[in-house]
């Protein structure tokens, strides 16, 4: 999620747990440098390989192996600040906490959709729960407010509700994905393909109540938006578009020698995105990642990677395709309020 969420998220989760007597600054310090440190991976940098961030991302700083050395860089950082103004505050308290607060990261991510190296180095895969979007102000904003007043208060009582308000929000998030993954198995059976040969469900930008569905069937991608209100949710049909399921299939159909690098990124991608690949139209050369787009019942990616001829280096070219402009935010409120549903 985003660096504010983390941060609040560690110093609540630290100050929560803070023992009786211990050094609460120091506490919060440890909090906040546990509970942001595992996103330093955003400045693993390659000239030469565009791929080489989005791999590493996530990657081992996100795994609950390497968490207690996230745990032991926070819980130093905080000491150092302590005592360069001058205050020593003994660091044994300060490790549980910070410990917490680093897997407060891992979980954070892990509830959603991008994909998230939590078992490294035991396997390879990215794991994702689909509760949440990346940024989600009504889980951010309330724990926020009750963990600075945990701050100010010098107390940790408040930061304990921060925690209570992030678990009831977590728990209306899973009945939610619950209510729109059975909404689109209805729908299916009813009015869509039939059976899948594969879905997936991911929350849309900054919002529980709209869902973005992808359905795969006889490699043809449905997208799908469904709206969990009050009521009944309610369907709404977006686009489709054929789909690669693995990538050899697009190595072969886009005739790329399986021994070159652009075959190795291709592969790389494929991970990244979870299978859900697709050609951009009238641009046979450039694999799109379906699982985001600016808008829920839409198939334009956000990024993608454009393969580019033999011998070049680098041997891909990463490209950013889709932005939420004014059009796209007025059909986004649509969607939001039910008018685009009503209107189908």
């Amino acid at each position: 999620m985003d660096p504010l969420t983390h941060a609040t998220l560690g110093i609540a989760v630290a100050l929560a747990v803070a023992p009786r007597g211990a050094s609460l600054p120091s506490i919060a310090l440890a909090g906040f440098a546990a509970g942001t440190l595992p996103d330093i991976d955003i400045f693993l940098h390659s000239e030469t390989d565009p791929l080489f961030s989005l791999e590493y991302h996530r990657h081992f700083t996100h795994s609950i192996l390497f968490s207690p050395f996230i745990a032991l860089i926070g819980t130093a950082l905080a000491w150092l600040a302590l005592l360069c103004f001058g205050k020593h505050s003994p660091y044994r308290p300060i490790l549980f906490p910070a410990w917490l607060a680093a897997l407060s990261h891992l979980f954070c991510d892990l509830w959603t959709s991008y994909g998230t190296r939590i078992a490294w180095p035991f396997n390879n895969v990215r794991y994702s729960l689909d509760w949440i979007s990346v940024i989600d102000p009504l889980f951010t904003l309330p724990v926020l407010a009750l963990t600075l007043i945990a701050l100010v208060k010098a107390r940790p009582r408040p930061a304990r509700f921060a925690l209570t308000y992030a678990t009831i929000y977590l728990a209306l998030c899973f009945v939610q994905h619950e209510r729109a993954t059975h909404a689109l198995e209805s729908w299916l059976k009813t009015s869509g393909p039939g059976t899948a040969d594969r879905l997936a469900v991911h929350p849309s930008f900054g919002n529980i109540l709209v869902w973005r569905a992808l359905v795969e069937k006889d490699r043809v991608a449905h997208n799908v938006a469904i709206r969990c209100g009050l009521g009944a949710p309610t369907i709404l049909p977006g686009q489709s578009t054929p789909v690669f399921n693995h990538p050899d299939q697009a190595i072969t159909e886009l005739k790329i020698d399986p021994t070159s690098p652009q075959a190795r990124d291709v592969r790389r991608f494929f991970h990244f995105s979870n299978n859900w690949v697709a050609q951009l139209p009238n641009e046979p050369q450039t694999l799109g990642d379906l699982r985001y787009s600016a808008l829920p019942d839409s198939l334009t990616p956000l990024w993608g990677m454009q393969i580019l001829p033999p011998d070049t280096i680098p041997p891909i070219k990463w490209r950013e395709f889709s932005k939420m402009e004014a059009r796209n935010w007025e059909r986004f409120r649509s969607l939001i309020t039910g008018e685009a549903f009503s209107a189908k």
